[in-house]
């Protein structure tokens, strides 16, 4: 049988960003980040009916998936996330092939995983999330280049704050 494998190419995953005098821009052209896991065959399936992995938007990310996606309110500002269909799948993977139909336009969180971010630190970071792929052995990244990729992004400090709450959502 032959293998699959995920393949996540990162490149100007936050070049639609908004521009304003709060929110720097940056373009990170030629910039690519290769995140390889084997998911072929597993019935795990992140992005479907897990309760605990729904993808948080970007603030960057919101206009273009607002249709799908569903408003969270957080003391800080509403965040909002990937909507789910009525069987608990994302609302863009196929039930029947268990395959993304958005796959090379899906938001950069769901580009990310198993990595979330993380921002615990005065810097925005990334974590592996152990809690529910069993496929992390065969788990191949780069983590500079994706810290350095994510980093050139300027996070609002309210959605920040937001997306911290949502931590165990």
């Amino acid at each position: 049988m032959q293998e699959r494998w995920r393949e996540v190419i990162l490149s100007n995953v936050l070049s639609n960003q908004p521009k304003s005098t709060t929110q720097k821009i940056y373009n990170p052209i030629n910039f690519y980040i290769m995140i390889q896991i084997k998911c072929e065959g597993c019935n795990n399936h992140c992005c479907g009916k897990n309760p605990h992995l729904t993808p948080v938007l970007l603030p960057s990310e919101e206009k273009k998936f607002k249709k799908y996606s569903r408003k969270i309110e957080t003391p800080y500002r509403t965040i909002f996330v990937l909507a789910k269909k009525k069987n608990g799948n994302c609302i863009f993977l196929e039930d029947k092939t268990m395959r993304c139909t958005i796959y090379d336009k899906r938001p950069s969180e769901c580009m990310l995983y198993p990595f979330l971010f993380d921002f615990g630190k005065t810097v925005v970071d990334v974590k592996l999330d152990k809690r529910f792929c069993p496929h992390l052995k065969t788990f191949a990244f780069d983590k500079e280049k994706t810290v350095a990729l994510i980093s050139r992004y300027k996070f609002p400090s309210d959605w920040i704050e937001g997306y911290k709450t949502l931590e165990n959502f």
